[in-house]
């Protein structure tokens, strides 16, 4: 036994010199370093686990060049007492569409839930998976992973960044530059989605954070969603525990976003005269229906339906002007005629979905007498 002993602590300490002599390349293709297996030795209670060379040096935390055409970026962090380390490859093409896009609105789950990013953003969420697995993580613990490995990223001002007050980032924005809370909040939302791990983003006055739902092991600040708990869980305050705001955040609530995928549609359509045929008068419908996301809307319909004035007046049914489905942020281009019969009514323009709320776009009144 004492030998047993004493070969152990030999092994510790020629890995320990070997480890600080690899080179740092070969050291970032692994999140950890183990001396035995656990799924090949079972039966045996000695298991050694190495911190990885990261521990022992002053490695940078966060750092990417671009390559051609890709970031290649690198991250390293603490957790559970172990150094890791993850290598991305993102397209820049990716971060430039990313950057193209509206950064005006605040609903924060639009940005994590974004289409575009998702293999890039899973890649990530499967590597947490992986990393979780080896570890014998709980989901919590992979959560607390998760945001522990945002905490590394750059905090950044979004007035000295972009010149703009507000400007919310999508995860990819978040991963190469950094960001500011509300960021936090929307890049670790994303990854945890990908994971199936439920949460919601909090917005806070000055602040954002995620919520963590319920599963039996949190206590503290809580909010309710539908009937679910969701645990406060801060973004920018390293080692902060689940269900504690910190005394410098103001804790007034302004919102709460759930993780759910429904894309936001807008349109525009104008009518104009276009004569009249055996059935009655026409108009032309011409415009525009746009699919901001997140997420493709599914059956896009333009509906007009026509409403006749007097207690007589015949019901007409409506016309359906079918788009189909429409992929996050693209445009479908509406000209079409609709024939308005004798009389006076109004006419109402809808744009629907299967999975988006229907929208008015417009109604205009007519009188054929």
């Amino acid at each position: 036994m004492i030998y047993v002993v004493f070969m152990t602590v030999v092994v510790i300490i020629v890995s320990a010199v070997l480890f600080s002599h690899v080179p740092l390349d070969e050291t970032m293709k692994a999140f950890s370093h183990s001396a035995r297996d656990r799924s090949a030795s079972p039966d045996t209670d000695i298991v050694l686990i190495y911190p990885s060379l990261f521990s022992r040096t002053e490695a940078p935390k966060f750092g990417g060049d671009l390559e051609g055409e890709v970031y290649k970026m690198t991250y390293v962090w603490k957790f559970d007492d172990y150094s890791h380390s993850y290598r991305a490859e993102i397209p820049a093409e990716l971060l430039e569409y990313y950057r193209a896009r509206p950064h005006d609105h605040t609903e924060y789950h639009r940005y994590a839930l974004s289409d575009y990013d998702r293999e890039i953003i899973r890649s990530f969420a499967d590597a947490f998976l992986e990393n979780g697995r080896r570890h014998r993580y709980t989901d919590d613990q992979i959560a607390m992973n998760i945001i522990t490995f945002v905490y590394t990223l750059p905090y950044t001002i979004d007035f000295e960044t972009t010149g703009f007050e507000e400007y919310p980032r999508y995860p990819i924005e978040t991963l190469i530059e950094g960001g500011d809370c509300e960021d936090r909040a929307i890049l670790i939302a994303a990854l945890l989605y990908e994971l199936g791990i439920e949460s919601i983003i909090i917005q806070l006055d000055e602040h954002a954070a995620v919520g963590l739902k319920d599963n039996g092991n949190y206590t503290g600040q809580y909010y309710d969603v539908n009937g679910a708990r969701y645990y406060y869980a801060e973004v920018s305050v390293e080692g902060s525990m689940i269900g504690v705001i910190p005394s410098h955040i103001n804790p007034k609530l302004v919102a709460l976003y759930p993780l759910i995928k429904k894309p936001y549609v807008s349109a525009e359509i104008q009518h104009q005269s276009a004569g009249r045929n055996a059935d009655g008068n026409l108009y032309r419908l011409q415009g525009t229906v746009h699919n901001f996301g997140p997420g493709e809307g599914t059956n896009a319909t333009v509906r007009v339906v026509t409403t006749m004035s007097g207690s007589s007046a015949a019901p007409q049914p409506d016309k359906l002007i079918q788009i189909g489905n429409m992929p996050e942020d693209s445009t479908a281009h509406i000209n079409s005629l609709i024939t308005v019969p004798g009389g006076s009514g109004v006419v109402d323009i809808y744009v629907e979905g299967d999975n988006f709320e229907p929208i008015l776009v417009r109604g205009f009144y007519f009188n054929f007498r």
